[in-house]
């Protein structure tokens, strides 16, 4: 693990300085003397990272500066990692191989150790069956155990057929909101609401845990409304909103779950896109004085409305229930009242959803019985 860790510093060095991989690898096997293999898994790990990189992490580092630990621990938590890539001609991986209930580890070309490794019941089949593995060895900090995770290629899912539904999904602090919409109509199906606050004080492992739950509560949904799922991109780090409510939704792991969704949901055959949200929550706020929901599932119809027909969103944004006989004035972002009659000639407004009727002149005022006339009845609300 001390000369990987070296390999794997010495070719950030390296390629820093724009020399080619072939000439990295051929440098780093003759000067450290381990198996191709270990020194081309090193490369891999550092062909992407960004420049001004702390191998070990800047927290250890500060560690270090101020005395916490000594200079042999901090060499031995910077340099706990091993990785081999498997490879399909020689099935399987040669470097660090998996043998019934033990790992073993090629130390030189004809040298290895062998550690006890636990592997499920669940994953064992899929192992054996896999072409190739890719293994990563990982010490822990105390130094007394090492995590093993073992990546196996996995087959691409049959083509999904087109979804007739969008569910769209408004992430904040505690709890997810979702909508699901008739792409044809533009008609909302169902509205309902995950609560999640238990991933806000959880710890690092156990909040992984808990947003893979949350991401299969979304899979059942969308799969039993036949819907692809939407959800927005959040940026909360540069936001110049409440730096409270910023924290809350970062606390969320956001990112995290946007991450698990995209690999996740396609696997079980539910599409996946994001998309960005912006102006979703303030036509979200104008439509829940008309649907009778909360903010959130307003704007989660909103996120929708968006993802399906943009044009009916622009004209949503500038409709706003500020009359005082409680009619809606309609407002144009960009153009001025004369363009409201050809706006709705050209099909920027439905008239089948009843946003706004065809003999609309630029002096008719769109009252809330005509946004909801042509809204289901019944709206099933959904709380898993």
């Amino acid at each position: 693990m001390r000369k990987f860790g070296n390999c794997r510093r010495r070719a950030y060095v390296m390629k820093q300085k724009d020399i080619d991989r072939l000439s990295i690898i051929r440098q780093l096997r003759e000067d450290s003397g381990m198996p191709a293999r270990y020194v081309s898994a090193a490369y891999d790990t550092i062909k992407a990272l960004p420049p001004h990189v702390t191998f070990g992490g800047l927290e250890l580092q500060r560690l270090r500066e101020t005395g916490q630990i000594s200079k042999e621990e901090y060499h031995g938590r910077r340099n706990r990692l091993l990785v081999c890539r498997g490879e399909a001609s020689q099935k399987g991986n040669l470097c660090l191989r998996v043998e019934d209930e033990t790992l073993r580890v090629n130390v030189t070309e004809k040298q290895w150790v062998s550690f006890p490794l636990f592997i499920p019941e669940k994953y064992r089949l899929r192992l054996a069956e896999a072409p190739y593995y890719t293994v990563v060895l990982r010490r822990r900090d105390d130094c007394g155990a090492y995590d093993v995770r073992i990546t196996i290629p996995v087959e691409e899912p049959a083509t999904v057929s087109e979804p007739r539904r969008v569910m769209a999904l408004d992430i904040n602090s505690g709890h997810v909101d979702f909508a699901v919409a008739e792409k044809t109509n533009l008609k909302p199906v169902a509205f309902g609401r995950f609560n999640c606050s238990t991933i806000l004080d959880a710890r690092k492992d156990e909040k992984r845990r808990r947003i893979h739950l949350l991401v299969n509560k979304v899979r059942n949904v969308a799969k039993h409304y036949g819907a692809e799922v939407t959800a927005g991109k959040l940026k909360t780090l540069r936001s110049r909103g409440c730096n409270h409510a910023n924290r809350k939704t970062q606390g969320m792991n956001q990112y995290a779950m946007r991450k698990i969704m995209a690999y996740k949901l396609p696997l079980n055959g539910v599409r996946y896109s994001e998309r960005s949200e912006a102006y979703t929550s303030k036509v979200g706020r104008e439509l829940s004085k008309l649907l009778g929901l909360d903010v959130h599932k307003a704007s989660a119809y909103a996120f929708s409305v968006k993802v399906i027909d943009y044009p009916s969103f622009t004209f949503l944004r500038s409709v706003h229930a500020d009359e005082d006989d409680g009619s809606l004035s309609m407002r144009l972002n960009g153009g001025s009242e004369p363009t409201v009659l050809h706006q709705a000639r050209v099909g920027l407004v439905h008239n089948e959803a009843g946003l706004l009727p065809a003999e609309a002149t630029p002096q008719h005022k769109v009252g809330a019985e005509d946004i909801t006339m042509s809204l289901p009845t019944h709206i099933l609300q959904v709380k898993v």
